[in-house]
């Protein structure tokens, strides 16, 4: 500092303060290790829980304070060195890999009040659920994409998950325009209806085919009775 011990004690003298202060009003002229300063050094061993108790008190807080930041900072201490958080439970109970009552106890175990336990775990479990439903959303579109479901198959096993009707016609448009932009190479309607005429394929081939060109269902009829047509004999 600017002046050592021995000079602000010069100085108290020079005041006229009296003894019984000097000391006090020494003690009170060194800064105070910051919070921050206090958890790092309870977690490296440097201080013990007394001294962090004492610590808080030298910040002003009063007893009953300072023995809850004290505790505040052993749990957190505590919480953090065993690497083993309420996210790490949180996590393994979302992945059932333990059930609803063990992860409450766990829960428990580091300092996570009985009400907030039932609240944090009810919504992992409703995450649970989403994040299912979603899977199964991804299954059938790809299924769909595929051709494995029709439109009318698809609309039924979204129905099947209880999804909004909105919901299904927007996942419908959307996963319509992905498919169309993701087809393969198809032969060209004049290849389809070649191989058609020399009897390479099979009619039912052929409406295959140029379904997935997007004709409906009339105009396919419509292409393969002219395809097939012949001229009446005279």
């Amino acid at each position: 500092g600017v002046i050592d011990r021995s000079e602000l004690d010069m100085l108290l003298r020079a005041s006229d303060v009296m003894p019984f202060w000097r000391d006090r009003l020494t003690q009170i002229a060194y800064r105070t290790l910051t919070r921050v300063d206090v958890r790092r050094m309870y977690k490296e061993g440097v201080l013990d829980e007394r001294e962090v108790y004492e610590a808080y008190q030298d910040h002003g807080y009063s007893d009953e304070n300072a023995e809850r930041m004290a505790e505040f900072t052993v749990k957190q201490t505590l919480s953090s060195l065993s690497k083993f958080t309420s996210s790490d439970i949180i996590k393994a109970f979302t992945n059932r890999m333990i059930d609803r009552g063990t992860a409450a106890s766990l829960l428990r175990d580091i300092g996570i009040r009985a009400e907030d336990t039932d609240y944090i775990l009810s919504t992992a479990e409703y995450k649970r659920v989403w994040a299912f439903t979603d899977d199964q959303i991804a299954a059938i579109r790809n299924l769909y994409k595929k051709r494995i479901y029709d439109e009318d198959q698809t609309r039924d096993r979204l129905a099947g998950l209880n999804l909004p009707a909105e919901q299904i016609t927007v996942l419908m448009q959307q996963w319509f325009y992905d498919k169309v932009e993701e087809l393969d190479t198809n032969w060209t309607k004049a290849e389809t209806l070649r191989y058609l005429k020399r009897n390479i394929i099979s009619p039912d081939r052929a409406k295959h085919e140029l379904y997935l060109h997007g004709y409906t269902e009339e105009r396919i009829g419509v292409i393969l009775r002219d395809a097939q047509w012949t001229p009446p004999k005279e």
